[in-house]
């Protein structure tokens, strides 16, 4: 077992987290034979190593932003290497949206969320995004959440900036600072005049927000209610569109209640590839990381990966 440990997770609080849970991880998981990367520097290699030295369970330690990079990471090897492959999570993130809805029997030191029973592993579905980015270059990721353009791209943009605000109030409120950049953005984001193409369909509109999802939560209390699970035959696909900041406050409030489906200017599908086509550059978010992105093109790789539970 090789552990990613992000240890500025959290607002640079993961370290203080992982301290707190390590213990009782080794007592209930791990027994001691693992090796532990700190960080992201480097790991490319590190993995590619250990996977050649007969390592087959990757754990990621940290958020959301961690499970991405380990996703990645395994996504860029070949389908025979990637089937025998497992991925872990610990939770010692902020808003943890990869380990929701939470449970309590997967729960250490009382509150961080893991999925570390590697006997008993879920075969899970993954997104794949190509996307130019703003040197015209493609570039190919991956997503085993969600990925957005709009209100909830700019939203986790801010969250994640070096702004004084964030970076004070992160480590001592996570819901607050969510609601703050949710907010924030709410009043500043402008609507993206662009071309959604939803399975081959073509609609044109002012979009205020596009989630692609496999996990229905967004972040911290945020949610869709859309029925889908790691293992469905499609993604969810939830539009906001032409919304001024009154329309936005309602279905944010709405969200934080765990309702969507029916809001007015809203639009919902089950499908199997989407295109976004935006007038310009625009944020694109990955599991609540973040880059420009234009011509972005989303389809579902079907129970790519095995999950521990």
């Amino acid at each position: 077992m090789i552990i990613l440990l992000n240890k500025y997770s959290n607002g640079k609080g993961g370290l203080q987290k992982w301290q707190g849970v390590k213990k009782e991880l080794e007592t209930r998981y791990v027994k001691g034979d693992y090796g532990l990367a700190y960080g992201f520097e480097g790991f490319e290699k590190r993995f590619r190593r250990d996977f050649l030295n007969g390592e087959r369970l990757f754990v990621a330690a940290g958020g959301d932003g961690t499970v991405n990079f380990l996703v990645n990471q395994i996504m860029q090897t070949g389908s025979r290497e990637r089937e025998q492959i497992v991925i872990g999570a610990i939770g010692l993130g902020s808003s943890n949206d990869f380990h929701k809805p939470y449970s309590k029997r997967n729960r250490v030191n009382g509150s961080v969320q893991v999925k570390m029973d590697y006997r008993n592993t879920m075969k899970h579905n993954i997104g794949q995004i190509d996307f130019e980015d703003e040197n015209h270059q493609w570039q190919r990721r991956y997503f085993i959440i969600n990925c957005s353009v709009g209100i909830i791209a700019e939203a986790n943009y801010l969250f994640n900036s070096e702004k004084k605000i964030i970076q004070w109030l992160k480590p001592r409120w996570v819901m607050g600072t969510i609601w703050y950049a949710a907010l924030e953005s709410l009043i500043a984001a402008k609507n993206i005049p662009a071309k959604v193409i939803v399975d081959g369909k073509s609609y044109e509109t002012d979009v205020t927000s596009l989630s692609v999802f496999i996990n229905p939560h967004v972040s911290g209390n945020f949610s869709y209610d859309f029925k889908i699970s790691p293992r469905s035959d499609y993604l969810g696909v939830a539009l906001c569109e032409r919304m001024g900041i009154l329309e936005r406050l309602k279905t944010i409030f709405s969200m934080a209640n765990g309702k969507f489906l029916g809001l007015p200017k809203t639009k919902t599908w089950r499908a199997s590839k989407v295109e976004f086509n935006p007038d310009r550059p625009v944020a694109l978010e990955m599991d609540g990381e973040v880059c420009l992105a234009r011509k972005i093109k989303i389809q579902l790789q079907h129970e790519a990966l095995r999950v521990c539970q």
